[in-house]
């Protein structure tokens, strides 16, 4: 079984993905970057940009050398709605030249979907909002941008997976398959139903209302199962739809900066959004 997406799946999940995108090469310039990371880093988003600089990193040099991935870092973003944040990187080949792969998640007051409808309007709401709109400035990634897409998807330390409209995980990448226990087997995980993952399953349930609906779950802290113990985690997970049916997921899941936050919860569907 092939845990790797379509180049469609792959090319949509680029452009749309509700976390910042980014490669960069071995001193730190920009390569790539989807929408999401144009808006949270404005011109620090442009080919050429040194990374690192920009989000405030100023020991890239030993995190390149050491070669390990990173996970939520602190950072500062450009978009002043969204001035903070963690960035996530890994480092990998690309025709024997080294790069980063980055993701970088913008920190919201409270997630999407709300705990209660009394809750009011979230800064996560107004994150999909600006990620969502049209932007003329912005390049659908195609052509030489698709081997680096790929080794994004091999070698940034985020789990990724697509979710088909039954609930069935179609696609997961390696920090996926790790983050639920299965590196081992991964065909026990991949080819399955999602909520097998999640400990609360009332959450689990709620989410495959949303993503038919093409709801978007943004900035939300969870429980994934590994073997039995609970890992806490945020999601960013938005769908692509078309004529009005789920093709599949766009899930990213972070390993929370803050695992002794509580858990967020749903409650009667709030679509307010």
């Amino acid at each position: 079984m092939s845990h790797h997406p379509s180049l469609e799946q792959l090319l949509d999940l680029f452009n749309w993905a509700s976390p910042g995108m980014l490669v960069t090469d071995a001193e730190g310039a920009v390569v790539l970057a989807n929408k999401a990371a144009t808006e949270l880093l404005r011109h620090n988003a442009t080919v050429g940009t040194e990374l690192p600089g920009a989000l405030g990193i100023d020991d890239y040099e030993a995190l390149l050398a050491a070669g390990i991935p990173v996970e939520n870092r602190e950072a500062n973003f450009t978009n002043p709605d969204f001035a903070s944040g963690y960035a996530n990187v890994g480092f990998g080949n690309v025709d024997g030249k080294t790069y980063g792969f980055w993701a970088l998640r913008p920190v919201t007051t409270h997630p999407t979907p709300s705990p209660a409808p009394g809750d009011g309007s979230s800064t996560a709401q107004a994150w999909i909002a600006q990620v969502d709109r049209s932007n003329q400035s912005y390049t659908p990634a195609g052509g030489d941008a698709v081997e680096f897409i790929r080794a994004y998807y091999d070698n940034c330390p985020v789990a990724i997976h697509l979710i088909e409209e039954d609930g069935t995980v179609a696609h997961a990448n390696w920090k996926d398959i790790a983050i639920v226990g299965a590196s081992e087997q991964p065909d026990t995980y991949v080819g399955h139903h999602i909520r097998h993952i999640y400990a609360d399953q009332d959450i689990v349930e709620d989410f495959l209302g949303r993503w038919g609906d093409d709801a978007p779950i943004i900035d939300f802290r969870a429980d994934f199962l590994n073997k039995g113990e609970r890992v806490p985690v945020v999601i960013f997970s938005t769908a692509n739809v078309e004529n009005d049916k789920l093709k599949n997921t766009r899930c990213f899941v972070f390993p929370d900066s803050h695992p002794d936050r509580e858990r967020d919860k749903v409650k009667a569907l709030d679509l307010s959004f």
